[in-house]
């Protein structure tokens, strides 16, 4: 039990070890299910940050902003591209991945917190939004089905780059506009990227470990996430928000 009594999770068996399933290996209907929930979530999330992100390509302030909003988008569209050929590997046709996704709730969460969208949101959302993906990414590198592991692996640089250029756009617009407003903008959106993690106990969690889909929880990724994006927030010299809920839904 921990400090506030709630049960401690058990250590879930892992079934399939990292990479040990191939495109022609065979699958129950569980692990091929869940696999294709899985890779479909994230094509929906890699095409929604293209689509978010493309407007940009000629409404950034700036050449150089334009020119990595363009790098952004083409990077997002890419990953998008390798997973629905994946999930075409497996017999699903690309225009319908969709059907295979599942609802998640952080994405109408945000466009009911954010409904439109400003250049400070497009800095916070490189800043904060990528990186939190960044560490789903991390559980997908380590797959047990070796062709999405591979293909994320492969991807994992480029995500990381994102958050590396919202810290360069969030300083740059801390000079133009002064710390204010982009600690304004922070305050939304803290709160936002941590509910991109979900519930602390997913109904789905243990048949993800097992089957070596995932092999963190969504509160383990939440807590790395936290502590890193501290660290990432001081750095450009803005502060942690303070919460008024500190447990999900942090609303």
């Amino acid at each position: 039990m921990d400090a506030e009594g709630d049960q401690e999770p058990t250590e879930v068996r892992c079934d399939y070890p990292s990479e040990s399933v191939g495109a022609d290996s065979s699958m129950t209907e569980e692990y091929r299910a869940t696999l294709l929930r899985l890779m479909a979530n994230q094509a929906y999330g890699e095409r929604l940050a293209s689509t978010s992100y493309a407007p940009w390509i000629n409404r950034a302030p700036g050449v150089e902003e334009r020119r990595i909003m363009a790098e952004i988008v083409g990077q997002e569209l890419d990953h998008w591209r390798i997973v629905v050929e994946l999930m075409g590997g497996l017999g699903v046709p690309w225009d319908k991945v969709s059907g295979y996704q599942s609802f998640h709730h952080f994405y109408p969460l945000a466009r009911c917190f954010v409904p439109v969208l400003r250049w400070t949101d497009i800095l916070m959302s490189t800043f904060l939004i990528d990186r939190a993906a960044y560490f789903m990414l991390e559980d997908y590198a380590r797959s047990s089905y070796a062709p999405w592991a591979k293909a994320v692996q492969a991807g994992l640089e480029e995500e990381e780059r994102h958050g590396h250029f919202g810290m360069e756009f969030l300083s740059g617009q801390m000079a133009k506009i002064g710390a204010r407003p982009v600690q304004r903008a922070l305050n939304k959106w803290w709160r936002i990227a941590l509910n991109m993690y979900g519930p602390p106990n997913s109904r789905h969690h243990d048949t993800y470990l097992r089957l070596g889909l995932k092999f963190r929880s969504n509160e383990d990724r939440r807590r790395i996430f936290i502590a890193d994006g501290a660290k990432r927030i001081g750095e450009v010299g803005l502060s942690v928000p303070k919460l008024i809920h500190d447990r999900y839904p942090y609303f």
